[in-house]
Order: C-alpha cells, then sequence, then structure tokens
C-alpha cells in the first residue's frame, strides 16, 4: 500500500516521466471512482482512496479496498486503478473466492511453495495464472482472456493457431523478486528495494 500511495497519476509527456498516466477518458476515471463509491456503500472498507485529481482529467490516483465483508459482491470489471482485496483462511477459499467470477481475466500466486501454484493452474479458471510474477504484461502472442466473459474461449491473437488448445498463458518463478530496472516513475523505490 505504500507504494500505492506514493503513484501519482501525470499526463503523458510529463517530465519526469510517470509510472502511470490517466485513463482513457474522464469518463472512464469518473466511473472507477463511481466503482469504488458503490462499493464502500456495500460495506467494503477503504485502505487507500482513490482520487481524481484534476477536474476535466482523466488523472485517477489508484485506490484500494478490502471487500472481505461484502456480501453479495456486483460480479464486473473495473478498467482502473481499484484493487479489491479478499482476505481468506485457507487455500481451498482462495482458490474459490478466485473462481468466483464471470470473468476470469487473470490470477496470481505469491508464496514459495510450487505445489500449491500447481494445484491453482489447474484449478484456476483465469485466462492468465502467474506464480511469484506481474499479472500485467502479456505478450501478444499468449492466450488473453481466458475461458470466462473475459475471453472469448478461441484464439484472438496472430500466433493463436500455435499454442491454443486451452487459452492460459502463465510466468513462473519459484521466487517474488525485483526487476533489474525499476518502470519510469517508480525511482523513489530505488534507495529501498534492498
Amino acid at each position: 500500500m505504500t507504494v500505492s500511495q506514493r503513484l501519482i497519476p501525470a499526463a503523458w509527456d510529463a517530465e519526469p516521466q510517470p509510472f502511470l498516466g490517466g485513463l482513457i477518458s474522464e469518463q472512464a476515471a469518473q466511473k472507477v471512482h463511481q466503482a469504488w463509491l458503490q462499493r464502500v456503500a456495500a460495506g467494503a472498507v477503504t485502505l487507500l482512496e482513490p482520487r481524481l485529481l484534476q477536474a476535466g482529467t482523466s488523472l485517477l490516483t489508484p485506490g484500494i479496498v478490502d471487500m472481505s465483508d461484502v456480501a453479495n459482491v456486483e460480479d464486473e470489471e473495473v478498467f482502473g486503478p481499484l484493487l479489491g482485496v479478499w482476505r481468506y483462511d485457507t487455500f481451498e477459499e482462495a482458490i474459490a473466492l478466485a473462481n468466483a467470477t464471470r470473468f476470469g481475466l487473470s490470477c496470481g500466486l505469491i508464496s514459495p511453495e510450487r505445489e500449491k501454484f500447481d494445484r491453482l493452474l489447474l484449478e484456476a479458471r483465469a485466462g492468465i495464472v502467474n506464480w511469484n510474477k506481474p499479472l500485467t504484461g502479456a505478450a501478444s502472442t499468449a492466450p488473453f482472456g481466458g475461458t470466462g466473459a473475459s475471453g472469448n474461449h478461441r484464439p484472438g491473437a496472430w500466433y493463436a493457431a500455435d499454442y491454443c488448445a486451452w487459452p492460459m498463458a502463465s510466468l513462473e518463478s519459484p521466487t517474488l523478486t525485483l526487476p533489474a530496472s525499476l518502470s519510469p516513475g517508480l525511482d523513489f523505490l530505488a534507495g529501498e528495494a534492498s
């Protein structure tokens, strides 16, 4: 959460280059902000409040909400910097929570336990299933979208015929490590990475 608090979106041509820019439109930013308000009204606990930085722009800071105690969560994708957190007691419960959606774009596991990832890989209903790796930045040569409403359950990329028997891609690492170089806009982390 500490890093998310320090991420301030800026225009595409800002100097220094920001880590994140605005959403596609002002309306898209307002829609994400409205999704946060709806979750709070349903009982979510705000861990980090998203803020619209400037009227007439799409600059929205990241938001994080704890959805653990919210019943009847609306099953809708939010395309913007809003993270929902669900707490769980068992790995079985975690998999059930991850699969409790009609979408299934991506899911991942941060853990040193390969056995848990092997199980997740078999049981997850998602298009991207990663182990100790980010869920963003999928290659166009990999399956995208999965078998739920996020995907189209058929090849959708140029090389799709070469890889598609099941539309799932996976990046794996036995350990969680920082990248060799930080993305633009994350320079403030350089001294904190050790």
